[in-house]
């Protein structure tokens, strides 16, 4: 981990446009990832809601919500982001900013979405972001944080995963993790594990519940597990290790959702698992 956040330059039009970014396919296909779906999902946007999408990166997420009947704000701190997301929303508000100081007044949103942006920023500025979203979150409203990957993997079971993989010559998947674990460095200064993520929520004193998604293969609908998903005994797998409590070292898809803070007690908040 780093104590600085990566320049907002890293984050450029390539770096969208490539499958380091979650959901390339779709995006180019005019859809949205499964796992993104899930995220509006376990929100629950609708219409009429003030939406945030904190971290819109190509901007995708924020148009289903729109389609949903939400009123978008999509907000990012790289410049190409905005770009993107503005050649998807033509009208709809799209701002650049830092997510530690954002621009908006006490109360202003139903719903905000915060999609694998924890990892991107280092813990003080976590910190400072989801007391931000606290903030501007309305007395009923709703924040969701999804951060990938889980370092209880990433210690234990990515390295014999990469053995086996080898062994099995399945040499454009090992390759594959090499340029993961690239631009991880570059741009993953706080990668979080589930009792991190849960530390973090009671730190930033907001009131969240945490989790480790079950279906750790994510349904065979990510780039990574499509190809094997078809194998019975992959299933079978990927369901044992979607079991609790083994889940929360195979899982790398953690969520925590927040609920708002009330102001007049506002302090280390509790942090609860299911």
């Amino acid at each position: 981990m780093t104590d600085a956040s990566p320049p907002s330059t890293t984050y450029n039009r390539d770096y969208f446009l490539s499958n380091a970014c979650e959901g390339l396919r779709d995006y180019l296909d005019g859809g949205l990832a499964a796992l993104k779906t899930k995220e509006l999902e376990y929100l629950g946007v609708g219409p009429a809601q003030q939406f945030l999408d904190l971290g819109c990166g190509r901007g995708e997420t924020a148009k289903e919500a729109r389609r949903l009947g939400a009123l978008v704000v999509a907000l990012d701190y790289s410049l190409d982001a905005v770009v993107l997301t503005k050649s998807l929303l033509g009208d709809s508000v799209v701002v650049r900013a830092d997510a530690g100081a954002l621009p908006f007044r006490a109360g202003t949103f139903d719903r905000v979405l915060l999609g694998d942006v924890i990892e991107h920023v280092p813990w003080d500025h976590a910190k400072r972001t989801l007391g931000e979203v606290d903030r501007v979150l309305q007395p009923a409203g709703r924040a969701l944080v999804h951060t990938s990957p889980n370092t209880f993997f990433i210690a234990t079971v990515k390295p014999v995963l990469e053995v086996l993989l080898r062994v099995l010559r399945r040499d454009e998947v090992v390759h594959r993790f090499r340029e993961y674990d690239r631009l991880r460095a570059a741009m993953h200064p706080n990668e979080l594990n589930p009792l991190r993520l849960r530390k973090l929520m009671k730190q930033a004193g907001v009131t969240a519940r945490t989790w480790v998604d079950r279906d750790v293969v994510r349904g065979g609908a990510s780039e990574w597990t499509e190809r094997l998903h078809a194998n019975r005994a992959f299933r079978a797998a990927g369901a044992l290790a979607g079991a609790w409590p083994l889940r929360l070292v195979f899982g790398n898809d953690m969520f925590a959702l927040i609920t708002k803070t009330d102001e007049t007690s506002r302090g280390p908040g509790p942090a609860r698992s299911l």
